[in-house]
């Protein structure tokens, strides 16, 4: 009976700790998301300086995020959006017309990191 308690306690701890994981990558990256259209904005209006501090911004942030969200999510996804992230303040700063389409990808980059993190019937059987 003691291991049918213990199973049990396992079992709630770790389905706990998948959606405390999964509410908190959904509300960073829906942050980051907001950030990115904040740096688009900043482009859209020529305001170069403040969409690098922003873009750099951002790539602080993703970092910070990474560090944490290897424990629950496969690396290559991260590292991915890893390689965007902090290549974005760099095209932004020497005046890329790629800047625009990185921010684009990125931007689905995170709402696929975002959208695969919600628990739906078919990913959990």
């Amino acid at each position: 009976m003691t291991r049918i308690k213990i199973s049990t306690g396992i079992l709630c701890l770790l389905v706990g700790v998948s959606i405390f994981f999964s509410i908190w990558i959904n509300s960073r990256c829906s942050y980051m998301l907001d950030e990115i259209s904040e740096i688009y904005e900043l482009l859209d209006s020529g305001d170069t300086d403040k969409a690098v501090s922003s873009a750099k911004k951002l790539d602080e942030n993703w970092n910070s995020f990474r560090r944490k969200a290897t424990v629950m999510v496969k690396n290559n996804e991260l590292t991915d959006i890893d390689c965007i992230s902090a290549g974005i303040p760099y095209l932004i700063k020497n005046d890329s017309d790629e800047a625009h389409s990185r921010l684009i990808e990125l931007r689905h980059m995170l709402e696929m990191l975002k959208g695969g993190e919600i628990p739906t019937w078919t990913r959990i059987l």
